[in-house]
């Protein structure tokens, strides 16, 4: 029986030329739920996670205290009004012709992302992906109110790579039957897990690795 084939996507600089969590964040500036000091430190912040392996639990336990008692119904108001703002026009056109290509092909496609679930379930619907297609951190609630707490772990590096382990195994499939699109070294044990690993407008360390190691390499831009 032919196993199902599994593209697995990293959603900020693969898919999206804007960080999908930074334009969340600058909503909730917006309307008052973080305060505005946190626009300064945010870029600095990111920076640190992208060149110097700055650990996204950290991230996370400095942000998510600022949001509780939002309600989920808020959230996933900020989430739609963030990708109508600041994501949609900012799309790879190749990452969604690629995605829209595989669809068509018969291959599942799944975004697997650090991002909340409520921050980037817009832009997955836009690409016509299921809730249950998407993988990406969870909010606890409580009666519909943020806890100020996650469910699990952020799916981030080692442990999206142990997420999405557990994904294709319940899926029935194996890793070897799967893709995985990403831009970054921190997704390197993905794509080394992965039988079709694909480094999607590559930072220049997964790039040198990806050309040493004959992996297929795609720019997204155009």
């Amino acid at each position: 029986m032919r196993r199902e084939q599994i593209a697995f996507f990293d959603v900020d600089h693969t898919i999206s030329r804007r960080t999908t969590a930074l334009a969340f964040i600058l909503v909730c500036m917006r309307r008052g739920y973080i305060k505005f000091w946190y626009l300064f430190a945010a870029p600095f912040l990111f920076v640190f996670y992208r060149l110097f392996n700055l650990d996204i639990d950290f991230l996370y336990r400095l942000s998510l205290p600022k949001l509780y008692g939002v309600r989920r119904s808020d959230f996933e108001d900020i989430s739609r009004d963030a990708f109508e703002r600041y994501i949609k026009h900012k799309l790879y056109p190749g990452a969604l012709r690629e995605i829209e290509s595989l669809r068509t092909d018969g291959v599942r496609v799944i975004l697997a992302t650090s991002t909340p679930f409520e921050a980037v379930y817009p832009l997955a619907q836009y690409c016509g992906i299921a809730a249950s297609d998407l993988v990406a951190t969870q909010f606890a609630y409580t009666d519909g109110v943020f806890d100020g707490k996650l469910i699990g772990v952020p799916v981030y590096s080692k442990y999206k790579c142990r997420i999405i382990k557990n994904f294709v195994q319940r899926s029935g499939t194996d890793v070897q039957s799967c893709s995985f699109y990403s831009d970054s070294i921190h997704d390197l044990p993905l794509l080394e897990l992965v039988g079709n690993p694909v480094a999607a407008n590559p930072d220049h360390r997964l790039r040198k690795i990806a050309q040493k190691r004959g992996w297929t390499i795609k720019d997204f831009s155009r």
